[in-house]
């Protein structure tokens, strides 16, 4: 029984055993009669003003109506409730066997705030009791439920219609808006943003039938509800997914506790990608994931378009060397054990030491955008917005073509911009073999390691799912979306390829079978070339020896002149720079 009731035990309102109450009707007046004094703990007004609502009669409760269950009393009182302008809550019952044989449903804003309670807010908050008495009781008679007392006067103000949409009892997320809250993340737009477009789409905020705040806070909910079995969901829903296809691949380990440690997955369209564009690939593992911090590291190739392509990924729980190891096995053992000739990753010991037990073969190079990208954290505040020292720094970097002339841009930049004590440049100098590619023109890397909107593109595709407190769940739901994404792109450069041909701007042979061997965007970048060849390239000498054909090429704006070797018998060729 709350304070109030215990309160009013003597009022001639209706007894406490309400199973046992006689039907009545309670006025302004009876109530008022109760409240002649004051209580101790409460500071209650001699005078209540009531309010009494006005409505249809039809719409009214009345002593002595009839419903067949609780559910439809519930549903007509609060109909009733919220046309007029108040909201309902559930109130005491009695039940005998499996059968409640009265039940009564109160103004919302029934009873008090007891001090209990106020001791156990930790945060600050508005009262929202006022000790309103309008409420009905119901009582089983026979096989249904009779109104035996209704009070409709209340002590405080009722909802404007325009205000009713705030009512406590009258707000619900409905299936509706829970299908487009799942819509939405599912093409990871928050629950904001998912509010916002449920708003538009129903035609205003009273439409939507909840606040903002009740959305976030079924959000919140529903992760709670699958926090428990989350991992257990996750590896679930893949393990269907291989039984439905044989070819999808999936694995995981757990610790001695049963907990999900690391987990790695390829569908067949990845797999198939590898076994074509599998020569060279990237291993990202800089994302951060899920509300359980695991580390997220895509396995990513680029195909015959020029796109970035994702081969498989893991999820793991560490970044030790251990781990790593784990997932090239892994990932060695889903691609049939199928090595990459080279691997791009970004700067950390552990993962060279995964590659060195697992790859040995496989050559190793560092990403250039990651390296790049720090520079601003590792330089002092007077060169971080200086432009001169990043287009000197990007011109050594990207520009060198020789290790010799990388190595004198970098001595000159060094000493002009004081830089003889800054040890993150002497260590990235110290291992400038993996990451400039000066030493390296020769090596086949598809694009990953020299474009950087190439990485930026790639770190963008993975940012639309991770970085977020996601659960598993939710992690794997905006992955399939982003991955659906990249492959649809793909498809639209199929279809462009099969439905249209590139414009020729030469009269050589060499343009026009290029067009028809290649894809658009590989023809693009030759094309490119070879109208740089006719427009700039001089041929400023040629000799013959043996086999070998050297050309001495310039183009006409700087000192340097190319040097072309073409082995005739073999048809491959390399090309040198070097000083007039």
């Amino acid at each position: 029984m709350d304070l109030v009731e215990s309160e009013m035990s003597s009022c001639p309102m209706e007894t406490n055993d309400c199973a046992d109450a006689e039907s009545i009707v309670v006025t302004s007046s009876t109530i008022s009669d109760c409240f002649s004094t004051p209580t101790s703990s409460r500071s209650i007004p001699f005078c209540i003003t009531s309010w009494t609502p006005e409505c249809d009669e039809a719409k009214k409760p009345a002593i002595g109506m009839e419903f067949k269950d609780l559910g439809e009393a519930e549903h007509f009182y609060k109909s009733y409730a919220h046309s007029v302008g108040f909201s309902v809550r559930k109130g005491q019952s009695r039940t005998v066997g499996n059968e409640q044989v009265w039940k009564r449903f109160y103004c919302n804003r029934r009873g008090w705030r007891s001090e209990k309670e106020q001791t156990k807010i930790k945060r600050k908050t508005k009262v929202t009791r006022c000790d309103c008495q309008a409420m009905i009781t119901l009582k089983w008679k026979g096989n249904k439920y009779i109104v035996t007392a209704f009070f409709e006067d209340h002590t405080h103000e009722l909802a404007s219609p325009s205000k009713q949409q705030f009512l406590r009892s009258n707000r619900e997320v409905s299936d509706s808006a829970k299908s487009s809250l799942f819509t939405c993340h599912t093409a990871s737009i928050g629950t904001s943003a998912a509010y916002r477009l449920l708003r538009v789409g129903d035609g205003g905020f009273a439409k939507v039938g909840c606040t903002k705040r009740d959305f976030q806070n079924y959000h919140r909910y529903l992760k709670c509800a699958i926090n428990t079995s989350d991992a257990q969901m996750f590896i679930d829903n893949l393990a269907r997914r291989k039984e439905a296809n044989p070819a999808f691949f999936f694995d995981y380990m757990l610790d001695e506790k049963g907990r999900l440690v690391h987990i790695f997955w390829a569908d067949t369209t990845s797999r198939k990608n590898y076994s074509h564009f599998g020569d060279v690939i990237s291993f990202d593992s800089t994302y951060t994931t899920n509300q359980y911090n695991m580390i997220f590291a895509p396995f990513t190739g680029v195909n015959h378009h020029k796109q970035s392509i994702f081969l498989g990924a893991a999820l793991i729980s560490n970044e030790k060397a251990e781990s790593y190891i784990w997932v090239f096995e892994t990932f060695l053992k889903a691609m049939g054990g199928k090595k990459p000739s080279l691997i791009i990753t970004d700067e950390a010991a552990s993962i060279k030491m995964a590659i060195d037990k697992v790859l040995p073969s496989t050559m190793h190079r560092l990403c250039m955008w990651h390296i790049m990208r720090k520079v601003p954290e590792k330089v002092e505040p007077s060169l971080r917005n200086n432009d001169d020292f990043y287009a000197r720094l990007n011109s050594c970097v990207w520009g060198s073509e020789t290790a010799i002339e990388f190595e004198e841009a970098w001595s000159a930049l060094i000493n002009d911009f004081s830089l003889q004590d800054n040890t993150w440049f002497a260590d990235r100098y110290s291992i400038r073999e993996s990451w400039v590619p000066a030493y390296y023109k020769d090596i086949y890397l598809a694009g990953i390691l020299r474009t950087t909107s190439r990485s930026e593109s790639a770190n963008s595709f993975f940012s639309h799912f991770i970085g977020y407190k996601y659960a598993l769940v939710e992690f794997w739901l905006r992955f399939v979306t982003a991955l659906e994404e990249q492959r649809h792109n793909e498809l639209i450069e199929e279809n462009a390829n099969l439905q249209s041909m590139p414009e020729l701007r030469t009269s050589w042979k060499i343009e026009k079978h290029a067009s028809s061997v290649f894809t658009h965007k590989v023809f693009d970048a030759l094309q490119k070339e070879i109208l740089a060849a006719r427009e700039y390239c001089v041929v400023e000498s040629m000799r013959h020896e043996g086999e070998e054909k050297t050309t001495l090429i310039s183009d006409g704006r700087s000192s340097k002149v190319r040097e072309v070797v073409l082995n005739t018998a073999t048809m491959d060729a390399h090309c040198t720079s070097q000083a007039i």
